[in-house]
């Protein structure tokens, strides 16, 4: 179990390890926003004379990359995190993305090396940056759970996932003080020619500090070291472990759950903030100060997580997943109607759409992480969670094959339906893990049932007499 919560040293531990993990995963949110919102109003600056349409695919491929490249973080990172330690692995993870962040701050525009040359820059050190952001969480999350009491395993657990809005929280505060310094424009306004880089540079530093943090003051869980010691050199390969027998089966619905929420996650951090700037009236910096609001949806990710605490996660997640196949789509398609007018109603309607989004990853990383044995928690819980995004990476094409058969503006909706549709029948499919003992997690998974006694009867002739009375 969990180290006593009277141990004051224990409490310490358990506290410093939380606040890192949510602290390396608000870094890396911040560095996944940065592209949807900051990167927005500054695209021209690489983009260049492209056409309108080449425009609208490099928007969303400035997200896409990022997404595509964690899938390869999380195998890699993942891999070294339950074999060589969860402390070691995220900060190196930390480091690295905070890196390309400053790598990005640097970059010329299509004015100095032409448009192409500066978009394939761009996307590429994404893409790098992607696969750091996809170790991050496969380290810190699961060492986090570790030190947690199973009868809270569910709120701390969506406590750390609510960095995800703190990411965009820090996003917007900084590109609400960039504008007061550099206002946006046209190409040659400030904004466009050097105040986008200002929220990059503060990545940068973000990352380093918390990074620092977790490699000098954090301590390695003593579940993952007991379980390294006892596999020792006995120890397989936990990405080959997770794609066979119980294992697999956790796996798979991981991913399936993982991908039908990332569905609705790509449609509400790059398809919700397009659609909101195409209404009359609604200018970036009415979106910086909409994303000033949004954070509050952090409340959605702790109710969940203390729903399923007392409920179970199972039913926590159907409750979640019902929620956003019916009302999700109506919320993006009033927001991408046109027919709402006024800042305020526009920016009810975007913390509605966010609260929606993140109500079942109040419950995921307590359920997922419970699901793995701790050999290759952070190879299935990241694995699932970064493989997850490539199929629902690509939404900007799915939106236009599906705008041949409804019209554009409802084709988010779809997406999002759909999305809620796989996380209620993967759901379906699992067991429940509410209060178990993480030593013990994956055990019946690992290893084939022993076969149940066989009672062979002794026949009635041979049956003494007393006996068949």
């Amino acid at each position: 179990m969990p180290e006593s919560t009277s141990d004051p040293s224990a409490v310490t531990r358990r506290r410093r390890a939380v606040l890192s993990a949510w602290a390396g995963f608000a870094v890396d949110s911040y560095s996944i926003y940065i592209a949807s919102s900051v990167l927005l109003p500054a695209l021209v600056y690489f983009q260049g004379d492209m056409s309108p349409e080449t425009k609208s695919i490099f928007a969303g491929m400035t997200l896409a990359a990022t997404l595509l490249g964690r899938p390869l973080g999380g195998l890699i990172f993942g891999h070294f995190a339950d074999r060589l330690g969860r402390r070691r692995v995220g900060a190196v993870t930390i480091y690295g993305f905070g890196t390309i962040s400053l790598l990005i701050a640097c970059l010329p525009g299509a004015e100095l090396i032409g448009p192409i040359p500066a978009t394939t820059l761009l996307l590429a050190l994404r893409f790098v940056e992607g696969i750091f952001l996809g170790g991050e969480y496969t380290a810190a999350t699961p060492m986090a759970l570790e030190y947690a009491p199973p009868h809270r395993r569910g709120l701390i657990g969506a406590v750390i996932q609510c960095a995800a809005s703190g990411g965009p929280l820090l996003v917007a505060v900084a590109m609400a003080l960039t504008l007061m310094v550099a206002p946006s424009g046209g190409l040659d306004s400030p904004y466009v020619q050097w105040g986008w880089r200002l929220p990059f540079i503060l990545g940068f530093v973000l990352s380093f500090l918390v990074a620092w943090f977790l490699r000098r003051r954090v301590e390695e869980s003593p579940i993952q070291e007991e379980a390294v010691a006892q596999a020792g050199e006995r120890a397989k390969s936990p990405v080959r472990m997770i794609l066979r027998g119980g294992p697999g089966r956790a796996f798979i619905q991981a991913w399936v759950t993982m991908t039908g929420l990332f569905f609705i996650v790509t449609v509400t951090t790059s398809v919700l903030n397009q659609f909101l700037l195409q209404n009359e009236g609604y200018t970036p910096a009415d979106l910086a100060n909409t994303q000033l609001v949004i954070p509050v949806c952090m409340a959605s990710y702790i109710f969940f997580g203390w729903l399923s605490d007392h409920i179970g996660r199972k039913p926590a997640l159907y409750i979640g997943g019902a929620l956003q196949l019916t009302l999700y789509p109506v919320v993006i398609t009033l927001v991408g109607s046109g027919s709402v007018r006024g800042w305020w109603n526009l920016t009810l309607l975007a913390v509605a759409a966010h609260c929606l989004t993140v109500a079942p990853f109040g419950v995921l990383p307590a359920y997922i992480n419970e699901r793995f044995a701790t050999i290759v928690r952070s190879t299935g819980w990241g694995v699932a969670y970064g493989t997850a995004v490539i199929i629902p990476s690509f939404f900007s094409y799915y939106m236009i094959w599906l705008s041949a058969l409804v019209p554009f503006v409802h084709t988010a909706g779809v997406l999002a339906a759909f999305g809620a549709i796989l996380i209620l029948v993967a759901t379906v499919c699992g067991p429940e893990t509410r209060g178990i003992d993480l030593r013990k997690a994956g055990e019946d998974a690992e290893r084939e049932p022993a076969a149940p006694p066989v009672e062979v009867a002794a026949p009635p002739s041979l049956t003494p007499a007393k006996e068949q009375a």
